[in-house]
């Protein structure tokens, strides 16, 4: 989409930028929602995998 809007392919995230995406997505599904919902769960395993997302994303990224 950030490639749609700005008109430019040479675009990508920086590390920095996945991993602040991994933290807020782990405390916002992983610890805020289950605390004001019993309808959400916690798992540590969610957050593993958030974080092997954001790895492929960036290796991905490094492709040509």
């Amino acid at each position: 989409i950030v490639w749609l809007i700005k008109g430019n392919q040479k675009l990508r995230l920086g590390i920095l930028s996945l991993l602040s995406l991994v933290v807020l997505y782990s405390i916002y599904f992983e610890y805020y929602l289950p605390q004001t919902s019993v309808r959400y769960t916690s798992d540590i395993w969610d957050v593993a995998c958030y974080m092997a997302g954001a790895m492929v994303f960036y290796l991905g990224q490094k492709l040509p």
